[in-house]
């Protein structure tokens, strides 16, 4: 039986290599986050949403986390190696799926840490996601210039589409006073509070403004640019979304991450055009 083969996509070898870096960072914030008992008593293990990992509510896959830092760095790396194998032998557009989906999850639970340990909010998720883009540009310049323009005008598509359903599910989520009474708003982001507290007619017309000057401002940069403020947007309005699944409809960790694997197979299979069939005779 013949061993499968290496990919040989430039594509796929460096954002495998950006999967591990996010799941390495991820791992490195879970550590740095445990509170100063973890070390000699690991039942004291928190979560990257401050509860600890025995929590049944909002459950997540910290089960080696309460058995010692060595044990979970242990279990990581043994996944970590699996994941970094699979990406490399799957075939082009399933493997590049697979490393963007490992991009995504672990992009949330890393912001989980930095806005909810750590405090930093939105500017730490809003950080992190510009060094990510700008990571996932690297990955994607073995292309040549008109394949990503091609990206650029497919893929803004989706993310005028994910900053429509963070609208969307910010309003289902909020509490049946609200539409008498707006000071009963549940939104955590500064800027989007302070529009919905004047009503939802006053967000809904500022975000639809926001989202087609996104939109058009992603048309109108020069490619590098337009690039960097799509996958910003994306991974930005990812969070956003994933937030309302994990936090406030407490759906686990498996909501965010299905929706990462359903937005990562869209965005790639418009990315990529059908490779051409050879004409006849050619």
């Amino acid at each position: 039986m013949p061993f499968p083969q290496l990919t040989d996509d430039p594509t796929v070898k460096r954002l495998r290599w950006i999967m591990i870096g996010a799941m390495l960072f991820s791992m490195f914030l879970t550590l740095a986050g445990q509170p100063e008992g973890f070390w000699q008593n690991p039942e004291t293990a928190i979560r990257g949403d401050g509860l600890d990992v025995h929590n049944r509510l909002n459950h997540t896959f910290e089960f080696f986390l309460s058995r010692g830092w060595q044990p979970y760095v242990l279990s990581c790396l043994v996944y970590f190696t699996l994941a970094l194998m699979v990406v490399s032998v799957l075939p082009g557009k399933v493997a590049l799926i697979a490393a963007f989906s490992g991009v995504l999850g672990h992009y949330f639970g890393a912001c989980n840490w930095l806005a909810v340990r750590w405090g930093w909010g939105f500017t730490g998720v809003g950080a992190y996601g510009i060094v990510l883009s700008a990571a996932i540009i690297w990955a994607g310049s073995s292309l040549p210039a008109p394949s990503a323009d091609h990206v650029i005008r497919r893929v803004r598509w989706v993310m005028l589409g994910v900053m429509l359903l963070d609208l969307s599910v910010t309003l289902i989520g909020q509490p049946g006073s609200y539409w008498h009474h707006p000071g009963t708003v549940r939104e955590g982001n500064p800027l989007w509070h302070w529009f919905m507290v004047r009503g939802w007619l006053d967000f809904v017309v500022a975000d639809l403004a926001y989202c087609l000057s996104g939109f058009l401002l992603v048309s109108l940069l020069p490619r590098f640019y337009a690039l960097l403020v799509l996958f910003t947007v994306i991974l930005g309005h990812f969070i956003g979304v994933s937030n309302w699944l994990f936090y406030e409809w407490r759906l686990g960790m498996e909501a965010p991450v299905i929706y990462g694997a359903g937005l990562s197979s869209l965005i790639v299979f418009l990315s990529f055009r059908r490779r051409q069939k050879p004409e006849a005779g050619a």
